[in-house]
């Protein structure tokens, strides 16, 4: 469900990543608020990284207020989706000029896709090669021949 954010924030496994885990998702705020978000000073992040404390949950439901999220701890999975989109616009703000010429890979392919669609559009028909190729291809077909090597190839 993460997958793709997850990715994009250089997660080191996006594919297996359980909110439902708590120790997993424990870590993965530590790793998030650490790595990604940075809202607060390191000396100040020591309740969240106390994973294994009772207090945790008190630590973490004043971390949500301390960054707006709009969700209670107990809607994990929007709370996660909340926390990776804040990352991805702060990843994406602290290396915008790494990311505002970038296209999607969706959009190259169909780039590519379209020029692959219609070959014949750069085509120059006046280049020799092309001439000659018209001339191979009407011996092969055994077309008469005329002085208009277009009128031919039509």
């Amino acid at each position: 469900m993460f997958r793709r954010k997850l990715s994009a924030l250089d997660y080191h496994n996006p594919g297996g990543f359980n909110c439902r885990d708590e120790t997993e998702f424990r870590n993965f705020i530590v790793w998030l608020e650490d790595q990604k978000i940075r809202h607060y000073k390191i000396e100040d992040r020591g309740n969240l990284r106390n994973i294994h404390s009772d207090e945790w949950p008190k630590s973490f439901e004043k971390y949500m207020k301390d960054v707006n999220c709009p969700f209670k701890m107990q809607e994990r999975q929007e709370t996660v989706d909340w926390l990776l989109g804040l990352a991805v616009r702060l990843e994406y703000g602290d290396n915008a000029d790494k990311y505002k010429d970038s296209t999607p890979d969706g959009a190259k392919n169909t780039d590519n896709t379209a020029k692959n669609a219609e070959p014949l559009i750069n085509l120059d028909v006046n280049n020799p090669d092309f001439k000659a190729g018209v001339m191979a291809l009407a011996n092969l077909l055994q077309i008469q021949r005329h002085d208009d090597y277009l009128v031919m190839l039509k």
